[in-house]
């Protein structure tokens, strides 16, 4: 009878065929329609004799589909309804139009279930839900990258309930999403702008976190205040700070970042580190008349800058670094104040010392620099900036000197006089605390010819008014001959007529009992004629 049953009840047969349903387990086809539905007997007549003697107590997962979750509870009834029924086993059955009827139900959610999604996300629902609950989500099979906005970063780890309300008449409703700001609210409190217009977080940051900000060196260079240099290195954070002093935080925002820093002069960020000592310059001490973004060392102030000054740069001075005068170490030189003065820098940058004095020991001990002998130009009247040695006092110079440089003493080397000069020192430095080594040069030198030089003549002219001065007799381009000394005029006996050519040693012979070589005797001296010709008169 089993054929005979299938013939009338298709919709049977159309489900044994496809292995779906109750009456497609192999425990259920090894039997005969009959073992469970007796033969027609009226039309109260219950027709189905359940296995376990009751409805309630039917085993649903021998239909194939086990019930779990929320599908527990509902009773039978308030999913065998005719609006439910509408696969097509349900079609092909004769009972058509009854409240409660067995087959006909398909698995798809959405032949029992509203889609508010309205097939967008296709109809297998437990890729999104579980069966317990609509609002919990199956986050292992949920794909949302199927939606309009998939989730990247930090979205892919908030709860679905943050951003979906899964209230009741709101499931699954969908957000906007095309700005930040539809989710979040803007922590800059509308201070985040580019080009004068609030702009959506997306411009500086991404999902993966709020933090580090994706604002680049190049997108600032866009901005008021182009990064260069140095700037280009330092954190945001070190500009952009949190909670500033003075700043209302309404006007910072949740993040209480302050964007617009102010940035019209370096001292809005840095501080003065040179103490203050420059703010009666026009500039007031703008640091970017030294320095530039590149970093603060070393600074732009160039030589022919400091020509403008009280002290022009020339010679050594151009050469030597500017920490050797202007510190905080400097060596040789007098300590400079405490940096509580100078700043935090410690540089000196408006000194006092624009003399020689003040930083080169004086080898004259004033000399030169106080009384008759001071000179106009100090120092520099005798030496150039390149160098001490040699001395610029030229001839011209040691006129001034009160001894004009004639003659033979022309070619004299200094030292052949000032014998200071021949001094030999080790290690010296020129400077005040330069641990000395530098010999004192008075140069005190005598004028006297006798000073310098040693007479050969002994004491035979002792007794003249002159005293027997040199320049009697002799001048200063050479000692022979005397070319001042006229034997007719300056003696006791004239040269002239035949006398006149007469070799001096002649009539004047060597002593040989004088300490100096070659010694003329010139006095005493006969004037005698037979003194000289007595020889020949006879």
């Amino acid at each position: 009878m089993t054929s005979h049953c299938l013939e009338c009840h298709k919709e049977i047969a159309w489900l044994v065929d496809r292995n779906r349903g109750f009456h497609a387990g192999s425990a259920i086809r090894s039997q005969k329609c009959s073992d469970c539905h007796p033969d027609h007997a009226g039309r109260e007549f219950n027709l189905i004799k359940w296995p376990t003697g009751d409805l309630k107590t039917f085993d649903h997962a021998s239909t194939g589909w086990p019930l779990d979750g929320g599908h527990v509870k509902p009773a039978c009834a308030d999913c065998h309804k005719v609006k439910y029924r509408a696969g097509p086993a349900a079609k092909l059955s004769a009972r058509q139009g009854a409240d409660v009827g067995w087959v006909g139900l398909e698995r798809d959610c959405v032949t029992c279930h509203e889609d508010v999604h309205h097939g967008n996300l296709g109809v297998t629902c437990t890729k999104c839900h579980v069966t317990t609950s609509w609002k919990t989500i199956n986050k292992s099979q949920f794909d949302h990258d199927k939606t309009k906005y998939p989730l990247r970063g930090k979205h892919a780890q908030v709860p679905c309930e943050k951003c979906h309300d899964f209230s009741k008449g709101k499931v699954g409703s969908n957000p906007p999403f095309a700005k930040c700001t539809d989710c979040h609210k803007d922590d800059h409190a509308g201070t985040a702008t580019l080009a004068g217009r609030v702009v959506d977080c997306a411009s500086c940051h991404t999902v993966d976190g709020w933090r580090p900000s994706t604002y680049t060196v190049a997108l600032h260079r866009s901005a008021k205040y182009a990064l260069e240099g140095k700037h280009e290195q330092v954190k945001c954070e070190e500009c952009h700070v949190k909670h500033p002093p003075n700043v209302p935080p309404a006007q910072l925002g949740t993040a209480g970042v302050q964007m617009r820093p102010a940035f019209a002069q370096c001292t809005d960020c840095h501080a003065d580190d040179h103490g203050g000592q420059l703010v009666r310059r026009t500039d007031k001490g703008a640091c970017n008349a030294c320095h530039t973004v590149k970093g603060f060392k070393p600074s732009t102030y160039t030589v022919a800058m400091h020509a403008t000054l009280r002290l022009k740069l020339e010679g050594r001075h151009a050469e030597i670094e500017c920490k050797a005068c202007h510190g905080p170490q400097r060596p040789g030189l007098p300590a400079l104040p405490s940096a509580q003065v100078l700043g935090h820098a410690g540089v000196a940058l408006t000194l006092k010392e624009i003399d020689c004095a003040s930083c080169h020991v004086d080898p004259h001990k004033g000399r030169f620099s106080a009384g008759p002998r001071v000179k106009a130009k100090g120092c520099l009247a005798c030496h150039d900036l390149r160098t001490f040695r040699p001395s610029t006092a030229d001839i011209a110079a040691h006129a001034q000197f009160g001894f004009e440089l004639e003659g033979a003493h022309r070619a004299t080397p200094c030292a052949a006089c000032h014998r200071e000069i021949q001094a030999v020192v080790g290690k010296r430095s020129s400077l005040v605390e330069g641990g000395g080594g530098i010999p004192v040069m008075r140069f005190e030198a005598k004028h006297g010819c006798a000073d310098c030089h040693e007479t050969p003549h002994g004491r035979q002219f002792a007794t003249r008014k002159d005293g027997g001065k040199c320049d009697a007799c002799h001048g200063v381009d050479t000692f022979s001959p005397a070319t001042s000394f006229d034997h007719t005029r300056d003696a006791s006996f004239s040269t002239k007529g035949a006398h006149e050519h007469v070799p001096c040693n002649q009539c004047h012979p060597r002593d040989p009992q004088g300490k100096t070589p070659n010694l003329l005797i010139y006095k005493p001296v006969s004037g005698k004629c037979e003194s000289c010709h007595a020889k020949e008169s006879k």
